[in-house]
């Protein structure tokens, strides 16, 4: 028994190590190309910086220096539970002075219809844009890790659209992490 415990416990101390590390990651890949529809909604429109009405765009036609993708399930109770955390996560990114950085976040419904997206919107007061991806096809795409997950992108002038923080599961401080996207959108 005292052999086994040997074994194990090393074992088990590394899968902590890694799962921690796991948290947010940088990262220096490319976003892969997708599209989403254009929201019908002219207040998300607005937000986005998107002059048509309808058709479809990519997330390097927002108007921004750095996106966040946030991954999520109208069945995920972390989602759930976190949604009022994301939602001033939002309220914080419309705050920051006009010398930083613009930044302006998303979400993708993993395996949610339009009905499920606009009642997870109504449900948890979102007030920023929701798109589904029923099939999933944007979350394998993106390589997502579970729900929810967050994808920081940055956008500003450095040619392709590129990944530069991962991270699954939630967070404890909007202050925080905010701090660590734009950090790492700098480098």
């Amino acid at each position: 028994m005292r052999k086994l415990s040997f074994i194990i416990l090393p074992i088990l101390v590394g899968l902590y190590g890694l799962t921690a590390a796991a948290a947010a990651q940088r990262t220096a890949e490319l976003l892969p190309a997708f599209v989403l529809e254009v929201p019908a909604e002219k207040k998300h429109r607005s937000y986005l910086g998107l002059e048509v009405e309808s058709g479809s765009f990519s997330v390097a036609d927002i108007d921004a220096e750095i996106v966040l993708i946030e991954l999520f399930s109208m069945y995920c109770p972390y989602c759930q539970k976190e949604a009022p955390l994301i939602n001033e996560l939002f309220e914080a990114m419309n705050e920051l002075p006009e010398d930083a950085p613009r930044v302006k976040i998303i979400g993708i419904g993993a395996s949610n219809s339009e009905f499920e997206v606009d009642h997870f919107r109504s449900t948890y007061n979102v007030q920023f844009p929701l798109f589904p991806d029923q099939d999933m096809a944007i979350y394998k795409a993106l390589s997502g890790a579970g729900t929810p997950g967050f994808i920081g992108v940055r956008l500003s002038g450095r040619g392709d659209p590129v990944i530069v923080l991962r991270q699954s599961g939630g967070f404890y401080s909007k202050k925080d992490f905010l701090a660590e996207l734009l950090e790492f959108a700098q480098q």
